[in-house]
């Protein structure tokens, strides 16, 4: 069955919202979330998580990131990620981060290629928090083999080239990398980026095993209308 997971940036547009747009998701029994701990230079994310992104940092840090998880790790019952950029892994102490999200089944870092994920990877698996591992228009089947070989979780498949918030294109190339990633990997291959209503996931959940909606989930919040936005997703 194909699986949806929604993106929220932590404590957007305020504390409340950010933790009702949480109990949302557990009503209606998302998939997954991840919550993204956000950063001043968010390379991967569109306009609408740069800018809540940049509206969060005005007044708090990664501290409160960090005690907001658990708080939504205690309404959310299903499995929870934490999305990030390295420099927010390497100026909090990559030990004491690994340990401190130690509630979240895994981290997803964005702008962590695989060549250098290794170092990231042994304080996270020593608190149990998989490192999500990313797959792009670009990555070639040598690229792809070795992150089927190494992965103990879900991989993120990037499906365009660029940021966030885009359209959602299934071109013959990329169905062939899906279809490629897929073939002999027992975990699953969830479809990211340009992902925004129920022909959407229609769509994607031919080639993939689920996808994830941060964009268009946080214009939603943003707009008061979350609730609605995701009941049309069903």
């Amino acid at each position: 069955m194909c699986k949806l997971g929604i993106y929220l940036v932590c404590d957007y547009p305020n504390r409340e919202k950010f933790l009702e747009a949480v109990r949302v998701c557990e009503d209606f029994k998302i998939d997954f979330l991840e919550i993204g701990f956000p950063f001043s230079d968010p390379v991967a994310d569109g306009d609408a998580i740069e800018q809540a992104a940049f509206d969060v940092l005005q007044r708090e840090n990664t501290n409160d990131f960090v005690d907001r998880l658990k708080e939504v790790r205690a309404i959310f019952s299903k499995k929870l990620y934490v999305m990030t950029y390295a420099n927010v892994v390497f100026g909090y102490g990559s030990d004491r981060f690994a340990k401190d999200i130690e509630c979240a089944d895994g981290i997803i870092i964005a702008d962590l290629p695989y060549v250098e994920s290794k170092r990231f990877k042994k304080p996270f698996e020593k608190y149990g928090v998989n490192l999500i591992h990313f797959v792009t228009p670009e990555s070639t089947k040598e690229d792809m083999d070795k992150i089927k070989n190494s992965s103990k979780d879900f991989v993120y498949f990037v499906s365009m080239r660029g940021t966030t918030g885009g359209r959602l294109v299934l071109d013959d190339e990329l169905k062939s990398k899906l279809e490629y990633m897929k073939f002999g990997f027992n975990k699953d291959v969830i479809l990211g980026f340009g992902i925004k209503d129920k022909i959407d996931i229609k769509n994607a959940c031919e080639y993939s095993d689920g996808v994830v909606i941060g964009s268009e989930a946080v214009r939603n919040l943003n707009n008061n209308s979350f609730y609605n936005y995701i009941e049309s997703l069903f």
